[in-house]
């Protein structure tokens, strides 16, 4: 199955099992106590009642007296750095080395003696962190606690028994959280290591931690926004704020003016630049009152907005992301490209004004760019035949075979993939959205359009992938190249793409290449770019190779 836009990105959680260490158990059979106990279920938003750290499931509203003496955890207001404790390592078969080093932060006392103590590892690229939480009790045990940790089956435990049962609740985000009459819903990813919270804007405090929200500069005069719930060990969950106004196709739900009636055929987009980046909610923060006038008003009561003048930069900022992939005067589909006069007499501008008092920008999604991420795959090569599990931690839209929770196969050393239906792949395909910010283009050259079919497969051989990988991305990027007299090429490597989008299997690979084209049509060989120089690899051991690209005027 062949798409139009992608991005892979990574989150893996593979559970080991283990033992108890005996030292714990009267903990243990507090939180069993509480299980049973714990059955009020708590409305996620401003609980006032106090959080009783170390139980099990929902908090109860009443702490309790035997929990808090034996179990109460007091979080530190900042990780305390700690030096190489050595408690994770990889496996020797599934890695190169036999040991990597972590940095590991205290996080909490434990009343009565004992810490809490996070391990950061690498995922599969050098791009985040996973999360693996320890309990270090007053006789220096070390306890991995399994439930709240992110680990997959190529780790190895030293020093520690791990603790399958215990789940400090209060590590566990809600799926929802409704502050100032917004409910946020809870996104598929987090942060693992603490973010440099002094510059994130706090939104509020609830039971579960206090509420941030994360801006980004961009080119637009116009900022990226998110939503981020730090937890008591200063890692984060990511939210998102759901719009009532857009239905599930984009298209407009609301009570129109009667010279607005023109709105209710639109369908919006937010994503006014191209690339695989899940932040796609643009929002300013200055006062737009003056330069708006309302068109309408939601099911919640709301106001909806455009801009009063057609020079206003808004229009502009929009303008220029549905210019992104049409080259000159007709688009890739023969249609003549707008004039900015046109295109504002279009009224492709929708404003909302959040709880927040900030202005999210939308546009109509006829003049979206037409840049957007296309049809990565993924080979899996290992030394023997293995089962292998490969989970992306993004909103997966469609998938080859089913994602599901995470595919789960066969993979044989020639490429063969068996997915559990008995089905054999050569690849694992999908689509969906991530996490991670594009990177800017500084890099590339410019190639004429009648040499691209040669300039693509030297450029594949040298980034090392084999005759099939080659062929399998001529057969589905060559058709889908501008036809335009130069076409401009850069390539993603893996570093890059790690950034963008992590890819976390097990067993663990002992080589990765991750490859994505992103390019352009253009009417001149002009560019400011720094040419570009890439680089092969070498395949040992169980190797993972990848390739995509940014798929440019195929809306």
């Amino acid at each position: 199955m062949f798409s139009n836009k992608i991005v892979v990105i990574s989150v893996s959680v593979i559970l080991l099992a283990g033992s108890v260490f005996l030292g714990i158990l009267s903990w243990k059979n507090i939180i069993q106590k509480q299980k049973q106990e714990a059955s009020i279920q708590v409305d996620p938003g401003h609980l006032t009642e106090p959080k009783n750290d170390g139980m099990v499931g929902t908090p109860p509203i009443k702490p309790i007296e035997e929990e808090k003496r034996d179990g109460e955890i007091e979080w530190l207001s900042e990780p305390v750095k700690l030096s190489d404790l050595k408690l994770i390592s990889y496996a020797p078969e599934s890695w190169t080395t036999d040991e990597m080093v972590s940095d590991y932060y205290k996080t909490a006392d434990i009343n009565g003696g004992g810490e809490i103590i996070n391990a950061y590892v690498p995922p599969q690229g050098p791009s985040g962190k996973l999360v693996i939480r320890f309990k270090k009790t007053s006789e220096e045990k070390y306890f991995l606690l399994k439930q709240n940790s992110d680990f997959d089956d190529s780790y190895l435990v030293s020093s520690a028994e791990i603790d399958s049962e215990t789940n400090i609740n209060s590590l566990n985000a809600p799926e929802k959280i409704t502050l100032k009459n917004i409910i946020f819903t809870k996104e598929s990813w987090s942060d693992k290591m603490p973010l440099e919270w002094s510059s994130l804007e706090k939104i509020d405090a609830t039971a579960y931690g206090d509420f941030y929200k994360k801006l980004t500069a961009s080119d637009y005069n116009l900022d990226f926004v998110e939503y981020v719930l730090k937890m008591p060990d200063s890692t984060a969950f990511h939210y998102n704020m759901p719009y009532d106004f857009l239905a599930d196709d984009n298209s407009l739900v609301a009570t129109l003016n009667d010279a607005e009636q023109e709105f209710k055929n639109k369908k919006f987009s937010s994503r006014i630049i191209p690339g695989c980046s899940g932040i796609n909610d643009f929002v300013s923060q200055v006062d737009l009152t003056d330069r708006l006038y309302p068109i309408g008003t939601t099911a919640s009561g709301s106001e909806l907005y455009t801009a009063k003048d057609a020079n206003d930069e808004l229009y502009k900022a929009v303008y220029n992301g549905y210019k992104i992939g049409r080259d000159g005067t007709v688009n890739y589909d023969g249609k003549p490209v707008l004039t900015y006069e046109e295109f504002v007499a279009k009224k492709p501008l929708l404003v909302w004004r959040d709880g927040l008092n900030d202005y999210h920008i939308f546009y109509d999604s006829e003049y979206a760019p037409l840049a957007e991420c296309g049809k990565p795959v993924i080979y899996l090569y290992p030394k023997v035949k293995a089962e292998v599990k490969v989970k992306v931690g993004a909103k997966v839209r469609i998938s080859e075979p089913d994602y599901d929770e995470g595919w789960e196969v066969t993979a044989n050393p020639n490429g063969k993939i068996i997915n559990s239906d008995g089905a054999v792949y050569e690849n694992l395909y999908w689509e969906g959205l991530g996490r991670g910010n594009y990177p800017r283009i500084t890099e590339g050259r410019v190639v004429r359009s009648e040499n691209i079919k040669a300039e693509l497969k030297s450029d594949l051989a040298v980034l090392g992938l084999n005759e099939k990988e080659s062929a399998d991305f001529m057969e589905f990027w060559l058709p889908r190249m501008p036809k335009t007299p130069y076409i401009r090429l850069t390539w993603l490597d893996t570093v890059e793409m790690n950034e963008l989008a992590p890819l976390t299997i097990s067993p663990r690979p002992d080589t990765v290449k991750r490859v994505f084209l992103d390019f352009s049509g253009q009417s001149t060989a002009k560019t400011t770019l720094v040419p570009q120089k890439l680089s092969g690899f070498t395949r040992n051991g169980f190797t993972v190779v990848e390739w995509g690209g940014l798929s440019i005027g195929n809306k």
